[in-house]
């Protein structure tokens, strides 16, 4: 009998279609673009695809269409070992798709379309990845592009469980109310189910009125997680629980793209955390991985472990043989 898949989510997954321009347009704008290129995106299927590289058994929980998009989604994650049990085909509907302008530093702008996954339900959650969540040691999910009650739903069967809940908060709370996927005050009271918390910029500020990222992390602290994981761009990433505060510096690479590495940073954390090392060889692979993920075009220009570790080996070389 297969053993369980260790690590699972609920959130975005789909295609990203990134138009390569030599800038950001504004409003009333045109521009030639570069190239089109074609790759396999989205949050949670992103840090998922992470934890698989890196050698740890994880496989995505959510719906799709049965359309080209859909059939890319499956074939991206065999192609990387993933679990495919956890993805639910939904005939007549359309998978989710993305579309990312990338300028020449790297900058880039995200439209969104959740499409069928964005309608996932709550009771869906339950009647269809329960057991999935139960036997997993770490659930990921986010808030993004999915409505909170399935998220919440899913949080709660894993902390019933015993499973690690990892949440990435993608967008700040004011978007996630506009975007109508649920209050404000509804996703701050959902972190009280949350083990690891990784806001995006926007959202650290904009919850804890602080620019200063120790203080943002006391009080994202204090709203119920046990460790919060910060990036900081240029400035590395900032690790807290309880009283452990620690800055961990960035990785130095020639930035492509920078789409996905903040879900690659997400994946370097997770399979620490699964070693059980501590906060400072965690921030530093998890460094490590989303600094490879800039190299190249694609939120899933994702290394391998060994790729992480020559990284780790080249820069950080007194550091290296704690892995």
């Amino acid at each position: 009998m297969a053993e369980p898949t260790k690590v699972v989510g609920i959130g975005s997954c789909g295609v990203d279609y990134f138009a390569i321009v030599p800038r950001l347009l504004g409003p009333e704008e045109k521009i030639n673009a570069d190239r089109l290129e074609i790759h396999a995106g989205g949050v949670t299927g992103n840090n998922l695809t992470q934890v698989g590289r890196l050698g740890v058994s994880a496989g995505w929980l959510g719906l799709i269409g049965d359309d080209e998009s859909g059939r890319l989604i499956t074939k991206a994650f065999e192609d990387d070992g993933l679990d495919l049990s956890g993805i639910e085909t939904i005939k007549g509907e359309h998978s989710t798709f993305v579309w990312i302008p990338v300028d020449a530093q790297g900058e880039r702008c995200i439209y969104m379309f959740p499409n069928i996954n964005g309608k996932l339900s709550a009771e869906q959650v339950r009647r269809l990845f329960s057991s999935h969540i139960k036997q997993a040691k770490h659930f990921h999910t986010e808030a993004s592009q999915l409505p909170l009650p399935p998220i919440i739903e899913g949080m709660q069967i894993a902390r019933d469980a015993g499973v690690r809940v990892i949440f990435d908060l993608d967008v700040a709370p004011s978007y996630f109310a506009q975007a109508k996927l649920g209050s404000e005050d509804e996703l701050i009271a959902a972190l009280r189910l949350v083990d690891v918390l990784k806001p995006c910029k926007a959202a650290a500020r904009e919850i804890t009125g602080e620019t200063d990222y120790e203080k943002m992390a006391a009080k994202l602290l204090g709203l119920g997680p046990k460790i919060a994981a910060l990036t900081m761009g240029a400035d590395g990433c900032l690790i807290a629980a309880g009283n452990d505060m620690v800055h961990i510096p960035p990785f130095k690479v020639a930035v492509v793209d920078s789409t996905g590495a903040g879900d690659a940073f997400m994946g370097g954390l997770s399979y620490g955390l699964l070693q059980e090392w501590d906060y400072r060889r965690v921030g530093t692979f998890a460094n490590a991985c989303a600094a490879i993920c800039c190299t190249k075009v694609g939120a899933r220009s994702m290394g391998r472990r060994e790729d992480v570790m020559a990284l780790i080996q080249s820069q950080r070389k007194a550091e290296a043989s704690a892995f």
